[in-house]
């Protein structure tokens, strides 16, 4: 336990958004403390896969990760419903990453820990009171204090509601659900998407990287209906070849988990008192891909711009308002859904090549189709 109580930041969350938001402010001299109530590594249910696009700030970020925890992949194919068609977009250079959860957030946690950042792990934050001056932050057994708050809590909403963030999701939820398997080494790592397997667009997403495969389901609708789906996309992998083996039985036990995909542009505002929400927790999750690393990340490296100058700002939370400005001029056109039905587009990617790069573009980059 730090014997240190007195801090410029905390971020509560030490998930990619909130470790990414610790980096930049510790290597910016000011006094962060990362918390987070889980012990770090951590298993985190996920894809787990980030846009190439991302590069340039991993690059900043400095991270020495270790091998294995990021796998580069330079294709990708597209297949419709019962993979009986399928279309090998061409995009220029790297497409992307596929990211071995529990070692990439610890390795961004501990370099904002090696950058200065008191990092509490293990230690959840149970309450908040909002100052006139500052936060408090009140841990299990202690307390501490800090000028300004990053929330990076994830899907957990609880604080961010104390707060006074009123966050409004979908009316047609979007759920995501996995199974996994280890096999034989399967070489080159691979990535497929399934498309259009209903009428609301829902899709699925398989990788094969070292050991490990895994197949989730995202899918647009009641959470019951989440199991029975990826079971029978499971099914359907096994049968054209996408799996080595038919994971059904595992389906049916996976726990669907709500993804909050493009919910940033419908919530009024990202800021509270002394606060700025970032990551899952705001929203911040492409609506094409639901992809939430890179979007997570930009989203904490533009609110770390912004509490850097908020604290050098007598009036911080002026400066803090701005953030709702930043974001959006950078980020929102990389959340929206295309402005186009996919289902009327499947025809022309499986027959059209142009289409099918657009379509991939759009999944794998945020581009507009």
């Amino acid at each position: 336990m730090t014997t240190q109580t007195s801090f410029d930041v905390a971020i509560i969350g030490a998930g990619p958004a909130g470790a990414t938001a610790a980096i930049v402010l510790a290597r910016k001299d000011r006094k962060v403390v990362l918390i987070d109530r889980e012990k770090s590594p951590r298993a985190v249910p996920c894809a787990g896969w980030l846009s190439s696009r991302a590069q340039k700030l991993i690059d900043e970020l400095g991270c020495p990760f270790p091998a294995g925890t990021m796998t580069p992949f330079t294709s990708v194919t597209l297949y419709n419903a019962d993979c009986s068609k399928s279309a090998t977009p061409n995009l220029d250079g790297p497409i992307g990453y596929l990211v071995e959860r529990s070692l990439f957030d610890a390795t961004l946690a501990r370099q904002a820990e090696s950058l200065g950042a008191t990092f509490l792990h293990g230690e959840e934050a149970k309450d908040l009171r909002m100052g006139e001056a500052q936060v408090t932050v009140k841990l299990s057994k202690s307390a501490i204090q800090s000028r300004l708050l990053i929330l990076a809590t994830g899907r957990a909403q609880e604080l961010a509601s104390r707060v006074g963030f009123a966050q409004r999701g979908s009316d047609v939820p979007t759920w995501v659900a996995q199974v996994d398997a280890t096999v034989k080494a399967v070489g080159e790592p691979r990535v497929a998407v399934i498309l259009g397997l209903d009428t609301r667009g829902s899709f699925g997403f398989c990788t094969s990287t070292g050991t490990r495969v895994t197949l989730s389901v995202n899918f647009v609708g009641d959470a019951d209906a989440v199991g029975p789906a990826l079971a029978a996309l499971c099914k359907i992998a096994a049968q054209r070849g996408l799996m080595p083996q038919d994971l059904s039985a595992q389906a049916n036990k996976a726990k669907p988990i709500r993804c909050p995909a493009g919910w940033a542009l419908d919530m009024e505002s990202h800021v509270a008192k002394h606060t700025l929400l970032i990551g899952d927790a705001g929203g911040f999750v492409a609506a094409t891909s639901n992809e939430g690393l890179y979007p997570a990340m930009w989203s904490a490296r533009i609110a770390a711009d912004v509490i850097y100058k908020a604290l050098r700002n007598p009036y911080s939370q002026d400066e803090l308002m701005s953030f709702d400005t930043q974001w959006r001029m950078q980020i929102a056109d990389h959340l929206r859904s295309p402005h186009t039905d996919i289902r009327f587009l499947l025809p022309l990617i499986f027959s059209n090549q142009a289409m099918a790069d657009r379509m991939a573009a759009a999944f794998f980059f945020g581009e507009n189709i």
